[in-house]
């Protein structure tokens, strides 16, 4: 009984990671992507506040440039529930996208696992799923702090399209925590 509660728990943490929250931000027009431009990111994120994520740790990292157009890159969305499990999703770029201070990354999720602590069976998506998803960096707002959108795809019900698409913002609702964004050309 005890595995079955955790797995439950999981697969429930991957379908908020994987699926993204609705944020408090709407999203902006669709912006063009970016020429000439890097984003390179690591950050520790809150999808509960700005404070300390107890028992939690949620972190984004970005590595992605585009040139002449072309866009190449690779990001990582992990979930680790202490005790629990992690929840892990990997896409690979292909749209990066500058609106004023808004950064935005969108891909074809390459990999999407919930593993359960203990090493028992992990949730995967089907083969050939490769739903659009994206995370969007904000710049900090006017108490100073730094938000971030992320958008996917439902690992519980795969037939459900995506929420996000290409090159589209996502909208803020997360908390940076920790961690930073460098976008330059």
């Amino acid at each position: 009984m005890r595995e079955f509660l955790i797995a439950a728990a999981l697969v429930s943490a991957a379908v908020a990671l994987v699926a993204g929250t609705p944020g408090a931000a709407a999203a902006a027009p669709v912006p063009a992507p970016a020429q000439h431009v890097a984003l390179r990111s690591w950050t520790l994120l809150n999808e509960h506040g700005p404070g300390a994520n107890d028992g939690e740790r949620l972190t984004a990292r970005v590595d992605a440039r585009t040139v002449d157009g072309r866009t190449r890159g690779h990001a990582v969305v992990q979930h680790v529930f202490i005790g629990t499990g992690t929840v892990r999703v990997e896409f690979d770029v292909d749209c990066l996208a500058v609106d004023g201070g808004a950064v935005t990354v969108t891909g074809p999720v390459a990999t999407a696992t919930a593993t359960p602590v203990g090493g028992g069976p992990a949730t995967t998506g089907p083969t050939g799923w490769h739903p659009e998803t994206g995370l969007t960096f904000y710049p900090a707002d006017e108490h100073g702090e730094r938000r971030v959108g992320w958008a996917g795809a439902n690992l519980l019900d795969p037939s459900k399209p995506a929420s996000a698409t290409k090159c589209t913002p996502v909208p803020a609702s997360l908390w940076v925590i920790g961690g930073g964004t460098v976008v330059g050309k």
